[in-house]
């Protein structure tokens, strides 16, 4: 997504409006973080996990859609 549609989800979803400055200070922020939690090596096995799926509708071309958005964590301690 760009900042501008970002920009604009804001303001459909909560009616406040956010500058394109702001979202790039939030980005780079969290950017590097994301990055860095995605190429950390995995374990052979982990001793809990947890499996969980946020299910939602999405309407794309006039069509709804259903997806889903899935996560799974993984503890040894």
């Amino acid at each position: 997504m760009s900042y501008r549609n970002i920009s604009l989800h804001i303001k459909e979803m909560y009616d406040t409006e956010i500058s394109h400055m702001v979202l790039n200070q939030i980005t780079d922020r969290i950017i590097p973080n994301m990055k860095a939690s995605q190429n950390c090596p995995l374990e052979t096995l982990y001793c809990i996990v947890w499996l969980d799926a946020m299910h939602y509708k999405t309407k794309v071309d006039g069509k709804v859609l259903h997806k889903a958005l899935y996560n799974i964590l993984g503890r040894n301690t």
